[in-house]
């Protein structure tokens, strides 16, 4: 029996390696994006930690001025560290973005070969199911003229017997 062989095999094999680097490429850039919202959350809870210890030094009236100075001056840095941090996740949001698109198209590619290879495999069966049914009907045929042949009294077998008694 003939087995089922897809034209497109090789086609289909560098289209499941694209999509998986293409899975690969868009897990990276989930992680950086993720990486990128963590860091800015830690430059929220430090600027937060430097408020509290800039207003607890300023609440206390022999706090030394140069402590508050200081942990101004660093809330200051925190909000410019803030505003990269953001333009950084958006960044990494368009990598993201950008990373999925190519994603998805690599999967429409596969798809559309699976697709193919479907349609392919189901035409093989049904070409296959036709042959088996040829085969079937030529046996029937012949198991059929046989069977009449041996009513009429035409097989070798027996006309040699027929012969032999006369």
């Amino acid at each position: 029996m003939k087995r089922f062989r897809f034209r497109f095999e090789a086609v289909e094999r560098v289209r499941k390696a694209k999509e998986q680097e293409a899975l690969k490429a868009l897990g990276s850039a989930q992680q950086a994006h993720s990486s990128a919202v963590q860091h800015k959350f830690s430059i929220l809870e430090k600027m937060a930690e430097s408020l509290t210890r800039r207003d607890d030094i300023a609440s206390s009236t022999t706090g030394p001025i140069l402590s508050i100075q200081m942990e101004t001056i660093f809330i200051e840095g925190s909000r410019h560290r803030l505003i990269l941090a953001e333009q950084s996740i958006i960044r990494a949001k368009r990598n993201v973005e950008k990373a999925l698109r190519v994603y998805l198209y690599a999967r429409r590619q596969l798809r559309m070969i699976e697709n193919l290879r479907e349609k392919a495999f189901a035409e093989f069966k049904k070409e296959m199911n036709k042959r088996e049914q040829k085969q079937i009907d030529e046996l029937n045929t012949l198991r059929a003229r046989l069977n009449h042949d041996r009513r009429m009294g035409l097989i070798d077998g027996e006309e040699v017997s027929q012969e032999a008694s006369a």
